[in-house]
């Protein structure tokens, strides 16, 4: 007899333990998003494919990433689970999994948000599923979830308890009124953070709480017109043009004085904050990528120095020198950078972004 309740009791207690974890999963589609220039089909990727026809193959290609993306809900669940469709495996040999294609979850906690942690990508599989937290305590919380970098999300479905409450912040912790759109090369997008959380713009929007919208195009943000074109389509309250480490010397040159141009006359009062390239460490010993930055410098600090003299208005320019330090420890391939270069690249832009907004 004593047996039998004893087994009773462990079956009773396996049950209740399984009823208290059984997750119900909800579509991130219903949830709050952030991030996104404007509104798209397959609502996981940055722009839709029929505003970028007229833009480069790569570009196209590079809109679909979710870089920048992020889901705002609030829950009291113990336990936070992800299902997340990738649309291909990736492989890259200066980022980690976590980064292009893995999800990064921070909670909004007395005010400020912190990490909470990583959804790691599986390999050899498109549709990953994984408990990212659990044992916390039940008292409702605000979550942030960043999306991949460098992959293209075709579905998201956020888990909790199955007697937890899931919904919208009531009050989010981002300020969607203020939005600051951000156009430029592999280092925007995020190359090389360690998680989706660490990209410079993801750590900008921590620290104002704005909407910051990542367009960052990996190798390819070369000031074509078509996405000044774009850019002044995208609502903004502030513009970020960090797009110098792509073109030649001669497409600055060409294009860059045409594409600042265009984009105040179409937005005459926006903001339009102007960043020097990170100077590319290996340029200090090899003397053809040195002289080819060099000459990336000196044609946009001439593009700037024109506009200026041509009256234009709040317009500010960020030298290469303030960006990543000088103690030459800030990347990991000479050009990309690592945390550590992610976080002194957002404190040398912040003051110009409150600057900017403030006015």
């Amino acid at each position: 007899m004593k047996r039998l309740l004893l087994v009773c009791l462990i079956v009773e207690t396996a049950f209740a333990s399984f009823a208290q974890d059984s997750i119900r999963f909800t579509s991130a589609a219903s949830l709050m998003m952030i991030g996104k220039a404007k509104p798209t089909d397959s609502i996981f990727q940055r722009i839709d494919p029929v505003e970028t026809k007229d833009m480069p193959k790569a570009v196209q290609a590079l809109a679909k990433n979710s870089a920048g993306i992020a889901i705002l809900f609030e829950t009291n669940s113990t336990i936070i689970r992800a299902k997340w469709k990738l649309e291909s495996e990736k492989f890259y040999s200066n980022m980690p999994p976590i980064s292009h294609s893995g999800l990064d979850l921070y909670c909004l906690k007395n005010g400020k948000w912190q990490y909470v942690m990583v959804g790691k990508p599986a390999k050899g599989t498109a549709d990953q599923d994984q408990v990212i937290i659990q044992n916390m305590d039940s008292s409702m919380k605000q979550f942030m979830l960043y999306l991949p970098l460098y992959n293209t999300v075709n579905d998201l479905q956020i888990g909790v308890q199955e007697n937890a409450e899931i919904r919208k912040p009531a009050q989010p912790g981002i300020n969607t009124a203020k939005r600051v759109v951000m156009y430029g090369s592999s280092i925007l997008q995020g190359a090389s953070a360690s998680r989706p959380g660490m990209a410079y713009p993801a750590i900008l929007q921590r620290k104002t709480g704005y909407d910051v919208i990542n367009l960052g195009f990996s190798g390819n943000a070369k000031m074509e017109i078509e996405l000044a074109q774009y850019l002044a389509t995208v609502p903004a309250d502030l513009y970020i043009l960090d797009c110098i480490p792509n073109p030649s010397p001669e497409q600055i040159k060409e294009r860059s004085y045409n594409f600042i141009k265009y984009l105040r006359q179409q937005k005459p009062t926006v903001p339009i904050i102007l960043i020097e390239t990170v100077f590319r460490e290996n340029g200090n010993w090899d003397q053809k990528v040195g002289k080819t930055v060099s000459g990336q410098l000196e044609e946009i600090r001439k593009t700037y120095d024109r506009l200026k003299k041509e009256g234009i208005d709040n317009f500010y320019y960020l030298t290469t020198d303030k960006l990543i330090g000088n103690d030459h420890e800030a990347t990991i391939d000479g050009v990309h950078l690592t945390d550590l270069g992610f976080s002194r690249m957002a404190d040398a832009v912040l003051p110009l972004i409150r600057k900017a907004m403030k006015k």
